[in-house]
């Protein structure tokens, strides 16, 4: 404000400096100028009467008469405007009116359509200008930064559901299990059951026990799938559930019912097939194909791969790319796999592993086929692949790390090296 009022001050003194001098100038030298001009035209013309007096275009008597009437007219001007007449100094008066009304015209009109603060926004604005690059090199808050203020919201407002399910969530993408056990006990104690929220406390319960299934986490599966019958990912775990304990018949029933709800030549149809097939070995159940096996496409197999009697074995080195390491946890699944470059994507053969294991050599072989017609010796080429699920799902999800090499001859005896470089978009 103080520097707006003294710009103004000044503005005004600059244009009093202009207005002023014009006012206040006497205007007596325009008086005295006409006088000087009379008298020179007279004398002019007093000269040219002695010319033509002297050249006899006139007579003495016309000579006399015409000097008499010049005398008389400079006589009579001399007298009108007076050798030291000055006009009366207005002036003054409008100087005296001018000094007062021009800088309060100017204030009145300034706060009619202009702003007092303009010069300190200005200032406001330059300020801001410097500070932003400073501002712009500070990083945004970070997910840990973000999940401590929920957090801290939620130790004033412990009623908010939707916040503690959020809570937990987080917890759980950050592999902070423990922390994530306490959020859910709070949805649930605020009436948050519901299959989904059953099925997601039972998972990070089991994750932070190091992978191992324990009473609580049964009974919250059970809960879960008698609220949900169906729920696919309640059905997964509590196959895993009763598998862990010796149960084998009802981990294939849990496992069977959630192979149904896949789509037939998934990736997961592929992983669930797998286990279903682990469990019927261990049954000694033999001849019957996993139901999501079971409804895979037919593939037509050639000839010469037939004829293949050797089988065949691929050794897979598997590495990830230095430049996504950081992105990357070591819990992290990876599966390794073999597919055929034409045909179903299930996988002919599929290892599975954790990114703390790499690099790794593995070898994918007939013995990890889902069923007979869909093994690498009867295909001639396939494609060879290694992918770092963030979510631990057979399927590929925006953010996993991939890479692949195809084709590949599936009797090759080199060993086929796979760098995960890439991201799936």
């Amino acid at each position: 404000m103080t520097v707006f009022w003294s710009l103004a001050a000044v503005m005004v003194m600059v244009a009093l400096l202009f207005v002023l001098p014009p006012l206040l100038r006497s205007r007596k030298v325009a008086a005295v100028s006409r006088d000087d001009l009379n008298t020179e035209v007279i004398k002019t013309q007093f000269a040219e009467l002695d010319a033509d007096l002297a050249a006899g275009k006139i007579d003495q008597t016309q000579y006399a008469a015409a000097r008499a009437d010049l005398e008389q007219e400079l006589l009579y001007d001399l007298k009108t405007n007076g050798t030291a007449q000055q006009e009366p100094r207005s002036g003054r008066w409008a100087t005296l009116l001018i000094i007062p009304l021009l800088p309060l015209c100017a204030v009145l009109l300034y706060q009619q359509i202009g702003s007092v603060e303009l010069i300190d926004r200005l200032q406001q604005a330059r300020a801001m200008q410097s500070q932003a690059p400073q501002q712009a090199t500070k990083p945004t808050a970070s997910i840990d930064e973000m999940i401590a203020k929920l957090a801290a919201r939620l130790q004033a407002q412990p009623d908010d559901l939707k916040g503690w399910v959020m809570l937990a969530r987080s917890y759980t993408i950050l592999k902070r299990y423990n922390e994530a056990e306490a959020a859910y006990e709070n949805a649930l104690r605020l009436g948050g059951e519901n299959a989904d929220l059953l099925t997601d406390y039972a998972d990070a319960r089991v994750m932070a026990n190091s992978g191992r299934f324990d009473d609580k986490s049964g009974a919250l599966l059970t809960r879960a799938l008698e609220l949900d019958p169906d729920n696919l990912k309640g059905l997964w775990l509590a196959g895993h559930w009763k598998n862990q304990s010796g149960a084998h018949a009802e981990a294939l029933s849990y496992w069977q019912q959630a192979a149904a709800q896949l789509p037939p030549g998934s990736e997961d149809a592929a992983v669930i097939a797998q286990q279903i097939s682990s469990v019927q070995a261990l049954l000694g159940i033999t001849g019957a194909p996993a139901p999501a096996v079971a409804a895979a496409p037919a593939v037509t197999v050639t000839p010469a791969a037939t004829q293949s009697s050797g089988g065949a074995t691929l050794n897979v080195h598997v590495a990830l790319a230095p430049e996504l390491a950081a992105t990357a946890a070591a819990e992290d699944t990876v599966f390794i796999f073999a597919r055929a470059t034409q045909g179903p994507r299930m996988p002919l053969a599929i290892v599975r592993k954790q990114v703390k294991d790499l690099p790794v050599t593995v070898t994918l072989d007939d013995s990890q086929a889902m069923m007979p017609a869909m093994k690498l010796s009867n295909f001639e080429q396939v494609a060879v692949g290694a992918r770092v699920s963030k979510s631990g799902n057979a399927m590929p999800q925006s953010g996993d790390l991939q890479g692949i090499v195809s084709p590949v001859a599936t009797q090759t005896t080199e060993k086929i090296q796979i760098t995960i470089g890439s991201k799936v978009p």
